[in-house]
């Protein structure tokens, strides 16, 4: 999960120190900017813009999930395992999206996400082995 983390904060980091060189990039290889006004430019990159910011927020908001459950994790909670189980395969399925629609990032980002994927799938494997499974099965009564 930290891994995971990491790599986010990490990523949104860069993008922030290089936020002007990431929305260049963006406007640059959206087909549809070549034809526009310098007003139509100025909003595409405001929106642009805003998605980064955006990608800060869910960064912050997913470090506070990712630390929540990870103390709930230890407890032994069940609910947090299955939450874990579903963000593993949300969060698999999100970055194949981002790589596979062709979202306009640099191709440094898209390496970072596939790294990403590659993390969630070994999460998601480590999660779903026997042991793993048996230490938040649901309690039997006799």
């Amino acid at each position: 999960m930290f891994v995971n983390l990491g790599l986010s904060v990490v990523t949104t980091v860069i993008t922030l120190i290089l936020k002007n060189s990431v929305l260049d990039y963006q406007i640059a290889h959206t087909p549809a900017a070549a034809g526009m006004t310098a007003a139509q430019l100025a909003v595409l990159h405001k929106a642009l813009s805003y998605a980064l910011w955006s990608k800060v927020v869910t960064t912050v908001l997913v470090a506070a999930l990712y630390i929540w459950r990870a103390f709930a994790l230890r407890r032994g909670s069940r609910g947090a395992y299955r939450r874990l189980y579903w963000i593993c395969i949300v969060g698999i399925i999100g970055i194949g999206y981002l790589i596979i629609t062709g979202v306009q990032y640099p191709i440094w980002m898209r390496v970072e996400q596939g790294i990403q994927a590659l993390v969630l799938v070994g999460l998601l494997i480590a999660v779903s082995r026997k042991e793993v499974r048996d230490r938040f099965a649901k309690p039997r009564y006799v």
